[in-house]
């Protein structure tokens, strides 16, 4: 079992797990990469993986990455999530008799809730972070909009490539996979567009 655990924030990607990140300030981390090789394959350069034992193993590296990533304090939120974040455990195994290997990963991705500029009167950094995730968002349900398209067997382009975080979840969601989505919803009457809008999202 290996993890990873990667921070989009304002359409740049950083390594949670990387050490020398919990002493820097967030302009001077590696910026993650990514490159196609000869087959299509997508890489991550500077992305680390991380061998787990046991599961206190992976809780604890958890713990580590969302004790640096980026969180603010909004006007909907005192603790908001300012960046999209993707845990990764790959699960390796090998059959000893045919030597094949067979790897499968799970994505755990907590998505930025969107928010409305115009209610909020967010400005400076808060309204920068803002642009950045209500437009990943939207290009996260252009993807699936085609990819339902495609399912009922209409022919059109997939916009993977739009955004750093459909082409990293590329393999996540379509092709051989399944994908759940669970969507948080406020219940205060204050946020009932936010609630409705994000029952239409997902």
């Amino acid at each position: 079992v290996y993890i990873s655990y990667l921070e989009i924030y304002n359409e740049n990607a950083y390594d949670l797990l990387d050490r020398e990140h919990l002493e820097l300030p967030l302009e001077k981390w590696n910026k993650v990469t990514m490159y196609e090789d000869d087959d299509k394959n997508l890489h991550l350069k500077n992305l680390s993986v991380h061998y787990c034992e046991n599961e206190k193993q992976g809780i604890d590296l958890m713990m580590m990455g969302n004790y640096i990533r980026k969180v603010s304090s909004t006007p909907m939120n005192m603790c908001s999530s300012r960046s999209h974040c993707i845990f990764t455990i790959t699960l390796e195994s090998k059959n000893k008799e045919t030597e094949h290997v067979y790897i499968s990963k799970l994505h755990l991705v907590d998505l930025a809730g969107s928010e409305r500029i115009s209610r909020n009167q967010l400005e400076g950094t808060l309204l920068n972070e803002t642009k950045y995730i209500n437009l990943s968002l939207t290009y996260l349900e252009q993807v699936i909009v085609a990819l339902k398209s495609m399912k009922n067997k209409k022919k059109g382009h997939i916009p993977y490539r739009n955004s750093l975080m459909t082409t990293i979840l590329k393999d996540s969601l379509g092709g051989n996979c399944r994908t759940t989505l669970i969507a948080c919803l406020s219940l205060d009457l204050e946020n009932v567009e936010e609630t409705i809008s994000t029952c239409r999202f997902a």
